[in-house]
């Protein structure tokens, strides 16, 4: 079939924009720095292909599972980088951006259909989890996908075909982001009742309308049941483990709709008034497509466009309610920010098609999407940056910080590490780029004691700055954007003296050298029984050091722990760091080292205990293996 005119200029106006949408979220995908939750997915679950966890702990819903998956494809395919990393989130922006065009590109007016894509698409806040390796991103844009199908099925025939399409796609979402499970529940219901509505329409007998669902939902429900059969027993260990955790207890409005319309203002600081306006307009819009939907029903002609608005609505409604339910009956947090993201998408095409139907016959109503549209690229143009995504705005200059250590860093005499002190928030991300960046020289960092004069340099946050004496630090550099500092003490240790000194040679072992395999979960151990006549002063360092080759690098999941017990055997600090960090390529001797500050609680009696472990029973050889308590000398 020939493509007219006003065809041709829509989809080349559609590629455009899309072009210029890819290419911006493509170049912050290649120069962000990685976020905490990046991070933390690749070292914990990626990294070590983990997909499906064998156990799950407070943080495995970190673990988005689609996400994960294609994270661990595309890094054995291409290395580990940020951009290898946020190739899935890429991929589906493009499904995304092609399925948001073919959705509007039929609208009856050019314009509109212009506009309406824009709506869809040009929200920062949204454009952030597509230049992230997460699963927020993978999900919205496999939900675009469904909804291209649950379309279909209003105005096409082969309903079967988009039946099966849309209820994939919809699983595929919810396998990149639990969250999406109420999605596709709703959808699946949805395209049930859809068949329903269509076979009694339908002039055939009871027989011949029973078959026509049946085979209509046969697919889809084999999908939905395959869904539950994998991912019911998985959601029930992640609550059982205390992780599902993230999330509000105010309320729907408070929790739910309040976060996510601030989140998409993406802290422009607008009039209060102004953002109240934004949350009243898309009451009025929901209530107008409501009344527009009664109305065709009322007249009997609710069909084509404007029964696929009327689904939207259900589905968004059915949604928002199943959410409440849920935590009425279940105690699951109501959706906050991020989480309720899918819910920003199902409004903006509730919107663009509600307002193309109604100026079908009051053409001035055209005008509120076009206005959207103005007031949208405004927004994102005073949002525009190269340097953060806002969820995570504290990670955003992790990158250039670690560039800048790298070149003044300074490896105090006696230690062979530089450590840093740092908060909660970026230990992830410093992780990630001393494995991507082979940084041997900075210890693996450890949240303890952030500003302990002890550690050779500091990385803080505003309020952890605030509240650290200034006069026993010397800022380096301010970065603008997060305003974070890079520190050091004023009076920085130039040298170390080990008070304790162990050493394992195991000499007596085959080819003098230990080694772990399917049956070693732990290894030779050092132990230091504190003794104040040998460690009188505990400000001091633990250094533990082993030279390893690994036979497999792919099948390396080894740790370095060093742990602090009482005498009664009360464990009170637990620290470790991964050998993987420093073993290059098979075979070859690598020294794996890890440093860690003495706790200020540790008394004389404690026990201090480095070693080895191997949770996954997998195979390392160990030649030397060293344990010191450092201190400075005077």
């Amino acid at each position: 079939m020939e493509i007219s005119t006003d065809q041709k200029k829509r989809n080349i106006v559609l590629l455009i924009l899309s072009a210029l949408i890819f290419s911006y979220v493509l170049v912050r995908a290649y120069v962000l720095s990685i976020t905490w939750d990046e991070a933390y997915t690749y070292i914990e679950f990626a990294r070590n292909g983990k997909i499906i966890l064998d156990k799950y702990e407070l943080m495995s819903a970190n673990n988005h599972i689609l996400n994960t998956a294609l994270m661990i494809l595309f890094t054995k395919a291409f290395g580990v980088s940020e951009i290898v990393m946020r190739i899935p989130s890429l991929i589906t922006l493009l499904l995304f951006l092609f399925y948001s065009a073919k959705l509007v590109k039929n609208i009856h007016n050019f314009w509109l259909c212009i506009t309406a894509f824009l709506v869809i698409t040009v929200n920062p806040y949204l454009l952030d989890f597509f230049c992230m390796a997460r699963g927020y991103g993978l999900s919205i844009g496999l939900m675009m996908c469904s909804i291209y199908y649950f379309y279909q099925l209003h105005v096409k025939e082969k309903k079967i075909r988009f039946a099966f399409l849309s209820v994939f796609f919809a699983c595929l979402a919810v396998l990149a982001n639990f969250v999406l499970l109420n999605y596709c529940v709703v959808l699946f219901g949805l395209i049930a009742l859809l068949f329903f509505y269509n076979a009694l329409l339908a002039g055939s007998s009871f027989k011949e309308k029973a078959l026509s669902i049946a085979k209509g939902l046969a697919l889809p429900a084999i999908l939905m049941f395959l869904l539950f059969l994998f991912i019911v027993p998985i959601a029930i260990q992640l609550k059982e483990a205390g992780a599902l955790f993230f999330g509000g207890e105010r309320g729907f409005w408070a929790d739910t709709v309040s976060t996510i319309t601030d989140r998409c203002f993406y802290e422009m600081g607008y009039n209060y008034w102004l953002q109240r306006l934004a949350k009243g307009f898309v009451f009025l819009i929901l209530a107008g497509a409501l009344v527009f939907v009664a109305g065709k029903i009322t007249v009997k002609k609710l069909k084509g466009h404007a029964l696929f608005l009327a689904s939207l609505l259900l589905l968004l409604g059915l949604c928002c309610l199943s959410t409440v339910v849920q935590h009425k009956l279940m105690e699951t947090p109501y959706l906050l920010d991020r989480t309720a993201l899918f819910l920003v998408v199902l409004f903006d095409l509730i919107f663009v098609f509600f307002i193309a139907e109604f100026s079908k016959e009051k053409a001035f109503a055209a005008l509120f999407v076009h206005a959207s549209a103005i007031i949208l690229i405004v927004h994102f143009c005073l949002s525009f940056n190269l340097h953060y995504v806002l969820e995570w705005k504290l990670d955003a200059d992790t990158k250039e910080m670690l560039s800048d250590l790298e070149k003044i860093k300074e490896v105090p005499k006696g230690k062979e590490t530089v450590s840093i002190g740092i908060p909660l928030i970026f230990d992830p991300a410093i992780n990630f780029y001393r494995e991507k960046n082979g940084l041997d020289w900075l210890n693996t960092v450890w949240r303890n004691e952030t500003t302990n004069p002890l550690q050779d340099y500091f990385f803080l946050s505003q309020d952890v700055l605030a509240s650290t004496n200034r006069d026993s630090i010397e800022v380096l550099k301010t970065y603008p954007g997060s305003q974070h500092v890079l520190a050091r003490p004023k009076y920085p240790s130039k040298e170390l003296k080990a008070l304790v000194t162990k050493e394992l040679n195991f000499e007596n072992e085959p080819d003098k050298q230990f080694v772990f395999n399917q049956k070693d979960e732990y290894g030779p151990t050092f132990s230091y029984i504190v003794n104040d006549s040998v460690t009188p002063d505990k400000r001091g360092i633990i250094a533990f050091y082993a030279d390893v080759a690994a036979p497999d690098i792919s099948r390396d999941n080894l740790i370095m722990v060093i742990s602090f017990q009482t005498a009664e055997a009360e464990l009170y600090s637990w620290q470790k760091a991964y050998i993987k960090d420093f073993i290059k390529t098979q075979r070859d001797g690598y020294r794996a080292r890890f440093t860690c500050i003495v706790p200020q609680k540790t008394r004389s009696g404690d026990e201090i205990k480095a070693y080895i472990w191997n949770p996954e029973k997998q195979m390392l050889h160990v030649k030397h293996m060293d344990f010191k308590w450092l201190a400075t000398k005077n």
